[in-house]
């Protein structure tokens, strides 16, 4: 049960120092510093989390130094849940070791689904509002008359299938898709 310590700059923060410091204070065992200019020197958060075993603590002076959007931050939070590990912001005054962790933890998961939600949600409404305005999501629907002609041209065997798409302003991919369609497919679509 080690205490890592985890020093991040960007490039507003002049270095790492107060940081460090503050983290020895704090009793770290290991302290790690990643920079905005990462060196050979330096860790990125994945190496670090990667060297955490159960039972440790991750310690940040900062939330904001651990996270570089909410996402990431409740993400790392399941993370640490599922993998038994601790964090203590000295900031935030958060401390999953204490009793008050779990609350943290479960206000975490809650923000993660609030966010999944209101993605959802904004996603359902733009989507209606281009649907009241005419467009339809998805990918336009191909002309029965290209579909015939990459059939034919293909079939005749005097074309590539470079030629064939270039010519029929489609994919090569989508070309393939109509040559490859059984005969009942295409007679749905060209009908």
């Amino acid at each position: 049960m080690k205490l890592i310590g985890y020093a991040r700059t960007t490039i507003n923060d002049a270095g790492t120092d107060t940081q460090t410091m503050t983290l020895s204070d704090y009793g770290c065992d290991k302290i790690f510093l990643d920079s905005f200019d990462q060196d050979e020197n330096q860790y990125d958060l994945e190496n670090v989390l990667a060297q955490l075993e159960s039972g440790d603590t991750l310690v940040v002076c900062d939330l904001h130094r651990l996270g570089r959007s909410t996402r990431q931050l409740t993400d790392l939070t399941r993370e640490f849940q599922d993998r038994g590990i601790n964090l203590v912001s000295l900031a935030e005054k958060i401390d999953t070791r204490e009793p008050m962790g779990e609350i943290y933890f479960r206000l975490m998961d809650g923000l993660a689904n609030m966010e999944c939600a209101l993605i959802k949600e904004r996603t359902l409404v733009g989507l209606n509002n281009a649907r009241k305005k005419g467009k339809i999501g998805g990918r336009p629907k191909i002309d029965p008359k290209i579909v015939k002609k990459i059939r034919r041209l293909y079939y005749e065997k005097k074309e590539t299938i470079q030629y064939i798409s270039a010519k029929c302003g489609v994919s090569v991919g989508t070309c393939y898709k109509y040559i490859n369609l059984p005969d009942e497919e295409v007679l749905k679509i060209v009908d």
